[in-house]
C-alpha cells in the first residue's frame, strides 16, 4: 500500500511539474499569454482554438468587451476634455457647448466602460482557468441561421432565426 501511494504521489508531482500552464498579463491595455516560454497575443489564442468551443467563446467575448469598453472610455474622456477646454475658454457664443449635457454624457460613457472592462478581465481569467483545467473545452453546438418568409391575412413578412 505504501508503494502505491508513493507511486501515485510521484506521478502527480511529475505531471504538475511538466504540465502546460497558460498564464496571462495585461500589457498596455492588451493581453499577452505565455505558454511553454512562448508569448501569444489574444488573436493568436482565438485562432488556435477550434470553432464552437467554450474557450474560444470566452476569449472572443473578452476581446469584444475590451474593445467596446476602451471605445466608450476614450470617447467619454475626449468629450469631457472638450467640454472642460470649452469651459476654460469662457466663450458664451452660439458655438459653445452645453456644458451640463456634455458632462452627463461623458460621465455615462466613462461609467459604462468600467463594467465592460471588468467583464472582459473576468472572461479572460475564466478562459485561462478553463484552458489549465484540462482538455475538455466544452463544445457548444452552433445553430444555423435560417431566413424564412411567411404571410398572414395582414401581409407578408420575413424572419431570421438564429
Amino acid at each position: 500500500m505504501k508503494y502505491c501511494l508513493l507511486v501515485g504521489l510521484l506521478c502527480s508531482a511529475l505531471t504538475t511539474c511538466f504540465s502546460q500552464q497558460l498564464t496571462y498579463r495585461e500589457l498596455y491595455g492588451n493581453y499577452a499569454f505565455s505558454l511553454d516560454n512562448q508569448i501569444y497575443s489574444l488573436n493568436e489564442m482565438i485562432a488556435e482554438q477550434p470553432e464552437g468551443t467554450e474557450l474560444r467563446w470566452l476569449l472572443r467575448s473578452g476581446r469584444r468587451n475590451r474593445i467596446w469598453g476602451n471605445s466608450f472610455g476614450f470617447t467619454g474622456a475626449f468629450l469631457l476634455g472638450t467640454a472642460l477646454a470649452d469651459a476654460l475658454v469662457d466663450n458664451d457664443g452660439e458655438e459653445s457647448l452645453n456644458h451640463w449635457a456634455t458632462y452627463v454624457s461623458a460621465g455615462v460613457l466613462i461609467g459604462v466602460s468600467f463594467p465592460m472592462l471588468s467583464t472582459a478581465d473576468k472572461r479572460i481569467e475564466e478562459a485561462v482557468g478553463l484552458f489549465n483545467s484540462g482538455p475538455g473545452t466544452g463544445y457548444i453546438p452552433k445553430r444555423k441561421r435560417i431566413l424564412y418568409a411567411g404571410y398572414t391575412r395582414e401581409g407578408v413578412g420575413f424572419g431570421l432565426r438564429f
